[in-house]
């Protein structure tokens, strides 16, 4: 076989990863299509992943000698169960575990329970796409297709478990020390190491039809977990203006842990109009900085501001900053969220459209 066959089939094999780890990343952010809307960064997590996998190669060098083998040498495993349950497993759930904790509390980057399962699932992806090509460069081409099926799966549907753990416990912790308060999420990662553990010995000792009815087994339990964290009400998802009420609880609980995003302050202050709060509605677009307002938002800022006696009336301003569409959604929107006194705005909206409008074209 020439070497230009090899190199080709090498970087065919490096774009069949890359690419199954793309796929991957869609499928887990199918999850939570508000992601983006969180400041969340996939290419953050994925980074932080293939840092983790270091953090699993110093566990394993210190697990071979707390277990008394030789030197670290990363794939010459000891064939027996204690290193699959004591060394392969730990380490590598454990690292994946510790920079998704760092991300989740460190830089606080969980801001609600499905969080906890989606930079979990995005951690072990970048873990298992370096992971792959490692492989790949030790093993060849042949061990891909394999790894991109069972072992990127299996390391997202593993972390997705004690991911949903974290996160339910990040944002609701219960009273006492710190074991405590997580002692469901260090259990979590505890039963995940040893059953990671197990898969790798059934695979490698006892046949791969074994480790494969555990991995269901896995993959069935994270169903449930993604099924349960997606039918919790999520502040950042759109609610229909008959459950401002509901709405308005869980963006200001949101709020505690995202005090800086514009998105939640803005939905806000729309749920709460439509409750007929206007000074609370007022409260939260004030909180928005007026570069990231936008000309529809101060124009509401301002009509509540004289509606309410403050402020400075600039709507013939705004409006002139306003597209077409813009004034006609407003004028729509003002009969929606006042409970009295729309006319008003309306007939000066049309005035200053009748006027001034037509010089603009």
């Amino acid at each position: 076989m020439s070497n230009g066959y090899f190199r080709l089939t090498w970087l065919i094999s490096l774009f069949i990863s890359a690419g199954g780890a793309w796929v991957w990343l869609k499928i887990v952010t199918r999850a939570d299509p508000r992601w983006k809307d969180k400041g969340h960064r996939w290419y953050l997590y994925i980074l932080s992943g293939i840092g983790s996998l270091y953090l699993a190669r110093l566990f394993y060098f210190l697990g071979y000698q707390i277990y008394g083998g030789n030197l670290y040498t990363p794939y010459d495993a000891a064939n027996d169960l204690q290193y699959y349950l004591l060394i392969n497993g730990p380490s590598e759930e454990w690292a994946k575990f510790i920079v998704f904790w760092i991300l989740a509390r460190g830089f606080k980057r969980v801001k609600e329970p499905r969080d906890g399962v989606i930079v979990a699932m995005m951690v072990a992806l970048g873990f298992s796409l370096w992971e792959n090509i490692n492989f790949l460069m030790m093993f060849g081409t042949g061990s891909i297709p394999v790894r991109l099926i069972s072992a990127s799966s299996g390391h997202m549907a593993y972390a997705a478990i004690w991911g949903y753990f974290a996160g339910e416990a990040i944002l609701e912790p219960p009273s006492g020390g710190i074991f405590s308060k997580y002692r469901y999420v260090f259990t979590a990662v505890f039963v995940v190491s040893f059953v990671h553990g197990l898969f790798n010995f059934l695979t490698s000792w006892v046949g791969s039809g074994s480790g494969l009815a555990l991995d269901l087994v896995m993959y069935a339990v994270t169903l449930i977990v993604l099924v349960q964290v997606c039918r919790v009400p999520s502040a950042y998802q759109t609610f229909p203006y008959e459950k401002s009420s509901e709405a308005v609880r869980a963006i200001r609980s949101a709020l505690l842990r995202d005090s800086g995003n514009s998105l939640l302050y803005k939905r806000l202050g729309y749920y709460e109009l439509y409750l007929g709060r206007e000074s609370a509605a007022l409260s939260s677009w004030r909180k928005i900085a007026l570069s990231s307002r936008g000309p529809y938002l101060n124009a509401w800022v301002t009509i509540l501001d004289s509606r309410a006696g403050k402020g400075h009336d600039r709507l013939e301003q705004i409006l002139s900053t306003m597209t077409g569409k813009s004034r006609i959604t407003l004028k729509r929107r003002l009969k929606f969220f006042l409970k009295s006194g729309s006319d008003v705005w309306i007939r000066r909206i049309e005035d200053w459209e009748r006027i001034k409008a037509p010089c603009r074209r």
